[in-house]
């Protein structure tokens, strides 16, 4: 058949063949529809039209309601015209603008003003409640650096400050770790730069196709590996802004805004969020810093930490803005490893005395100083602080009675969490990295519960006044004598104390619901409101495996040593301004005791005048089971070093090591000589500390070498961890500790005597004879020349 008959037949069906070319033509386009759907979307916008937009709406009203509104219009106006209204009215008008124009009066004095006028000028913007939203945010938009700081400081609303940049919106991590690499990277060469790329921050290519930001509405999952290399990353820059010039090198590059990205990725991680603010305060000591804090946002940002309930947070925002804080006349700097306890807002009058708590091993300053569970459940295992954390616990780590905290997480209300969670490869690989991701997450550390006095609902005013009166009552008389709960098993023989407290005056607590995770925060401020408490924090580890610390940067290797140590705790606490005219109170736990013995010798030694002030005004010393001849632990882990690899800090605490005798000999002849003046406590474990994995005793510090002969020593029944933990305020130990804290201020408000009163006998008996043959030598070369006159005559 040829191509002609071919062509005659099909143009006797021409229905058919229209047919299959139409069947033809819709299943390519049915083939190529996601082609041609991405080939249109490109023109065609995404965005569909608002369905109350698309149409107009039309109120109709009745017509009765429509008269009756007129009939209220025009009485009014009518009100209005009256005598009465003439009169009131504008005094009304003028009276909401004078209210509005105060505060604009005030901002500008609180700016432009003397000293002594921006600091009343701050006092009376935070009194002010009665300006609305739009009035605040007013303000917030003109309002300078330095007052928006002095704001944040006093504890103003949270409406005086600009919201958070890009609320709502979260930065995509993978675009975020692009830029985090180029910003480190900016920093080399440096040698710990080098290290943390080669071992943990790889090269980061960024993806064109993802999204930049994500926002609310979308539904984002964050993959775990992705979370622990950023919480690596925030790790790293604590370590490494501790120098000042790379730390301005990071502000000037812009990192604020990359720590704000992070602020909003782990909005509810706070144990993650410590450790960012702990890069903050490392930053804020840059001299030009405030301004980059306030046009990043953290001005506010750091203000909302100051109120939330997790006290790491409020501890260290504090620090952060205490260092941005340069028009406060009480000003301080605090520098790394030294944290303010109170006070943490400005205050009107300086400190009246220094009180320094220093922790021991493993220790932390919302471990080591929280209140003792008077139901203890169980001995847990601390193989991380509330400031520094491992991932590990240490097996032969000294347990204690952990309390049960609630687990709820402070919710941030800025943006949208990222959810931390696995990418979906499998379903159970999924469950088992959230579940691990959610475990890792620190449990809040809030502050005490204060109980709420009940209201007695009484009609009755003679039966109500009669009821208050009986719960106004002491529960005991002043007859009564009670004896408090720690009271020690035995005491040196010139020791003194107040060892059980007058019935009128006891309150029993042993139904109280009131717990606090930091006494020295919370207890000491109503005792002494006007004395500054500083927590000392540094890291430690009992074996080599456990220091995590010194993984970024092995220069962090031989920080280990008590003699690095407290040359670098001493110079830091020195930048505090710790003893400039104030009395000192040290508190030393275990090898805290140590490092402040070791402080006291290098301040002694000194020439330089700051760090000599600090041992002259020192007054007070309390040492809570410090190892001053060693402990048998370290020995225990020597015989073991080849499983363990024990630390430094554990090699250096062997039991009579050479080093800590000539230290102890060096700091007892202080005592006798130059510390003379210094109230010294002593208090030793009398029970062994249950070791949790083994379910067996040990004794961490013996008696003999948590003796000192010098000042008052007691043996409690406690263990070594419940020494630095009172069960409560009427408990011996704090009660012995403010007795401490009272006679160093008494000693520094009396005038101090003569050097000649203050010396021994002997050497006035000394003074004294020298004094009489100077004299007599005067006199013998004053009659010199009279006998040389007779005898020439």
């Amino acid at each position: 058949m040829s191509l002609e008959d071919i062509k005659a037949t099909i143009r006797r069906f021409p229905k058919l063949l229209g047919g299959f070319g139409i069947l033809t033509t819709a299943g390519i386009i049915l083939y190529e529809t996601p082609q041609i759907r991405k080939y249109f979307s490109q023109y065609v916008s995404k965005k569909e039209q608002e369905p109350d937009k698309r149409r107009t709406e039309y109120i109709y009203i009745k017509y009765h309601i429509y008269r009756e509104s007129m009939r209220k219009l025009q009485q009014k106006q009518e009100d209005e015209k009256k005598w009465i209204s003439v009169i009131i009215n504008p005094i009304g008008k003028w009276w909401k603008a004078a209210k509005h124009s105060v505060a604009w009066r005030l901002l500008n004095i609180a700016q432009n003003g003397s000293q002594a006028e921006r600091l009343k000028a701050v006092q009376q913007l935070i009194c002010m409640d009665h300006l609305k939203d739009w009035d605040f945010r007013h303000l917030a938009q003109i309002c300078d650096a330095r007052t928006s700081v002095s704001l944040a400081r006093c504890g103003a609303d949270m409406r005086w400050f600009m919201p958070l940049p890009r609320r709502g919106c979260i930065r995509n991590p993978k675009m975020l770790l692009c830029d985090l690499h180029v910003m480190l990277s900016r920093l080399r060469p440096l040698s710990c730069v080098d290290h943390f790329f080669s071992k943990y921050f790889p090269d980061q290519h960024s993806i064109e196709e993802l999204n930049e930001f994500f926002t609310q509405d979308q539904n984002v999952s964050l993959a775990v590996q992705d979370t622990d290399l950023l919480k690596e990353v925030i790790s790293f820059l604590h370590h490494i802004t501790k120098d000042p010039k790379i730390a301005a090198k990071i502000i000037h590059d812009g990192g604020l805004m990359h720590l704000m990205e992070l602020r909003k990725i782990f909005a509810d991680d706070n144990e993650t969020l410590s450790t960012l603010c702990k890069v903050l305060a490392n930053l804020s000591l840059v001299p030009d810093a405030v301004e980059h804090f306030f046009v990043s946002g953290w001005v506010g940002a750091l203000a909302e930490w100051q109120q939330c309930p997790d006290l790491r947070l409020q501890v260290i925002s504090a620090k952060t803005m205490a260092n941005l804080d340069h028009d406060d006349p009480n000003q301080f700097t605090y520098p790394p490893n030294v944290y303010p306890l109170h006070p943490r807002v400005r205050t009107r009058r300086k400190p009246k005395a220094d009180i320094v708590f220093i922790h021991g091993l493993l220790g932390g300053v919302f471990i080591t100083w929280r209140q003792r569970d008077r139901k203890p459940t169980e001995l847990g295992l601390y193989g991380k602080n509330a400031f520094y954390t491992s991932e590990t616990d240490d097996v032969f780590l000294v347990g204690e009675p952990k309390r049960n905290g609630s687990r709820h997480q402070y919710n941030k209300q800025q943006g949208r969490p990222l959810i931390p969670a696995q990418l979906p490869a499998t379903s159970e690989a999924t469950k088992i990295n959230t579940n691990k991701t959610n475990a890792m997450k620190d449990s809040l550390l809030k502050t005490s519960k204060k109980v709420e006095e009940k209201r007695l609902n009484i009609s009755d005013a003679a039966t109500k006044e009669f009821v208050e009166t009986l719960y106004s009552e002491a529960e005991l008389d002043s007859d009564w004598e009670v004896v408090h709960p720690d009271i020690p098993l035995e005491g040196s023989a010139d020791c003194q104390g107040n060892f059980s407290v007058s019935g009128n005056e006891w309150s029993n607590q042993d139904a109280s619901e009131e717990y606090t995770n930091c006494w020295p925060m919370e207890w000491l401020p109503d005792d002494y409101p006007d004395s500054r408490i500083i927590g000392i924090d540094y890291t430690s580890a009992v074996t080599e495996w456990s220091a995590n610390f010194t993984k970024y940067c092995p220069c962090e290797k031989g920080q280990g040593h008590i003699e690095v140590r407290a040359s670098s705790l001493l110079e830091r606490i020195a930048t505090a301004g710790v003893g400039n005219g104030r009395p000192v109170v040290w508190i030393g736990h275990s090898m805290g005791g140590l490092l402040t013995k070791l402080i006291l010798l290098k301040c002694v030694d000194s020439v330089e005048e700051r760090l000599q002030q600090i041992a002259k005004n020192t007054q007070g010393i309390v040492f809570l089971g410090t190892p001053h001849r060693g402990s048998p632990i370290a020995k225990w882990k020597q015989h073991m070093q080849m499983i363990l690899s024990p630390s430094i800090e554990v090699k250096e605490m062997e039991e009579n090591s050479p080093k800590l005798l000539e230290m102890h000999r060096r700091f007892m002849g202080c005592l006798h000589t130059c510390l003379r003046h210094v109230n010294v406590l002593s208090l030793a474990e009398g029970s062994p500390t249950m070791l949790t994995t083994f379910k067996f005793p040990l004794r961490i510090v013996t008696e003999e070498s948590s003796r000192i002969d010098f000042g008052d020593f007691f043996l409690l029944k406690d263990d070594h961890l419940s020494l630095s933990k009172p069960i409560y305020r009427q408990s011996f130990v704090y009660q012995r500790l403010l007795h401490v804290i009272s006679e160093a201020i008494d000693q520094s408000t009396e005038p101090r005597e003569m050097d000649e009163q203050a010396l021994p006998n002997t050497d006035l008996l000394a003074m004294n004879i020298v004094a009489v043959l100077l004299k007599g030598a005067k006199g013998l070369l004053e009659m010199l020349p009279r006998v040389a006159l007779r005898f020439t005559t």
